[in-house]
C-alpha cells in the first residue's frame, strides 16, 4: 500500500492536474447524504462549469473523468472496478452541469471512519486537467437485528444448477436523529455485499416482523409511528419490490400472513396510500354515475309576464 501510495504521488508530481478550475472549467462534488453503511449506494454528482468561452463535449471516451478515494489518515481507498463514464454531452460555455454516479460498487468501502472523494476530468481537445476539491463521507456500522441464509431461485429453464446461497439481514442505524431500518444481501460468508437497503425509520420498540415467500423474497412488516406500519418486499437481488403504508385500526393490527401457495399478504389494519410507495400508488378509477332526469337549477330571475298573458288570465278567471 505504501508502495503505491508513493507511486501515486510521484504520477501527480509530473503530471499535476489543475485545482478544482483550469481554463475556464470548474468542477465540484455533490453529496446530497454524508453517512453510509458498508454496501449502501453512495450517489455522488459531478457538476462541471464551463466557462472557457466555447462548447465542450465530455463523455466520448471512457477515460474522461477518473474517481480517487482515500482514508482521512491518507491511504488509498482500494479500486475494485472502473465507474462507467460513457455517455457523450456537450456543455455550451456559461453553462453548468451535473451528473450522478453510484461509486460504492467501485470502491471498498468496508472499513468505517471518514474517507474522501476526488474527480478528475480531463478537458476535450486539451491537454489540461481538472482535479475537484474533496467531498467527505462517513462509513459507520450498523447493528445486526435478524438474519438468514437462504437460496436463490435458479434462472428461467435452468435445471440441475447448484443453489446459490446467500443471506439476509436486517440492521439498524441512527441517521439524522431516527432510528433507521436497513436489509442487507449477501453472499453466505459475508465477505460480498450485493445491496444494502434503506426500509423506513424504526420506533426503538419496534419487533420487526420478518418472512421469505416462495421466491425468496424478503417480506418486512415494522412499526414507525403511534398507529403506522410500514411493509416492505426485498428480492434476493437487494431490489425493493414492495413498500406500503398500514395503520392500526379498532381491534385490527396489521400482520403477514403466509398463503397455502407461499405467498405473504398483510392481513388487518388499513391500506394507507403515501408518496413513499413502491411502485407508485395509484388511486382506483373514479366512478361514473349514469345521468339523472333531475331538472336544473337556476338563480336566473323569472321572465316577467307578457300583457297578453295577463289578459288571457283574467278572462279565464271571469268565465
Amino acid at each position: 500500500m505504501r508502495l503505491f501510495c508513493a507511486l501515486l504521488l510521484t504520477w501527480f508530481a509530473f503530471n499535476r492536474p489543475s485545482n478544482a478550475q483550469s481554463a475556464g472549467v470548474t468542477v465540484e462534488l455533490i453529496l446530497d447524504e454524508s453517512i453510509f453503511l458498508p454496501g449502501e449506494d453512495i450517489p455522488l454528482g459531478v457538476r462541471i462549469s464551463n466557462l472557457s468561452g466555447r462548447p465542450l463535449t465530455f463523455g466520448s471516451t471512457s477515460t474522461w473523468l477518473s474517481f480517487y478515494a482515500e482514508s482521512k489518515s491518507g491511504e488509498v481507498i482500494a479500486r475494485l472496478g472502473q465507474v462507467p463514464v460513457e455517455g457523450e454531452f456537450t456543455l455550451e460555455s456559461a453553462k453548468a452541469g451535473t451528473k450522478w454516479w453510484n461509486v460504492q460498487p467501485y470502491f471498498d468501502f468496508q472499513e468505517s471512519g471518514v474517507h474522501q472523494i476526488y474527480a478528475e476530468v480531463r478537458l476535450p481537445d486539451m491537454k489540461d486537467r481538472v482535479l475537484s476539491e474533496p467531498a467527505t463521507l462517513t462509513v459507520q456500522r450498523a447493528r445486526k437485528l435478524w438474519e438468514i441464509t437462504f437460496g436463490v431461485p435458479p434462472p428461467e429453464g435452468a435445471t440441475n444448477e447448484q443453489p446459490e446461497i446467500r443471506r439476509y439481514a436486517l440492521q439498524s442505524a441512527i441517521r439524522k436523529r431516527d432510528r433507521n431500518l436497513y436489509v442487507r444481501v449477501t453472499d453466505e460468508a459475508e465477505l460480498r455485499i450485493y445491496r444494502v437497503v434503506l426500509l423506513d425509520r424504526l420506533l426503538s420498540f419496534s419487533n420487526p416482523e420478518q418472512q421469505l415467500d416462495s421466491r425468496s423474497q424478503l417480506h418486512v412488516l415494522f412499526q414507525t409511528g403511534g398507529s403506522t406500519y410500514t411493509y416492505c418486499v426485498v428480492t434476493p437481488d437487494g431490489e425493493m419490490a414492495f413498500r406500503q403504508k398500514y395503520e392500526i385500526v379498532p381491534s385490527s393490527r396489521p400482520r403477514l400472513m403466509k398463503q397455502p401457495d407461499g405467498s405473504i399478504l398483510v392481513g388487518g389494519g388499513r391500506r394507507l396510500p403515501s408518496s413513499s410507495d413502491v411502485p407508485p400508488y395509484e388511486p382506483p378509477p373514479a366512478e361514473i354515475l349514469p345521468p339523472t332526469n333531475v331538472p336544473a337549477v337556476t338563480n336566473a330571475p323569472a321572465e316577467p309576464e307578457s300583457k297578453s298573458s295577463k289578459r288571457q288570465k283574467r278572462r279565464a278567471e271571469k268565465s
